[in-house]
């Protein structure tokens, strides 16, 4: 292992821990112009499963989408953690093809 994984294992440490302290809004309503081009928020996930998911839900004919969580999403109290949240966790949309 590497010094990377050490980092990127203790980014997605810091970032469980925030999910688990309810700092990411996971229960948001979806994004209205997503909406509006047909797109349907389905959860909020870690990046590095968007791959498994957007195999699965390909797989059953939907087209997949993987958004950022926004500024929104995160609890303003978390101040920092906010920066390692945004580039660790997304909310996937699916539309039929």
């Amino acid at each position: 292992m590497d010094r990377d994984d050490l980092q990127d294992d203790a980014e997605i440490e810091a970032a469980l821990a925030q999910l688990e302290a309810g700092r990411v809004l996971i229960e948001r309503p979806p994004d209205p112009r997503l909406v509006a081009e047909g797109w349907e928020r389905r959860f909020t996930t870690f990046v590095a499963r968007v791959p498994e998911f957007a195999e699965m839900y390909s797989s059953m004919g939907f087209e997949v989408r993987a958004e950022p969580i926004g500024p929104d999403e995160v609890d303003p109290d978390c101040g920092d953690c906010g920066l390692v949240l945004h580039r660790l966790i997304v909310t996937i949309y699916t539309r039929r093809r």
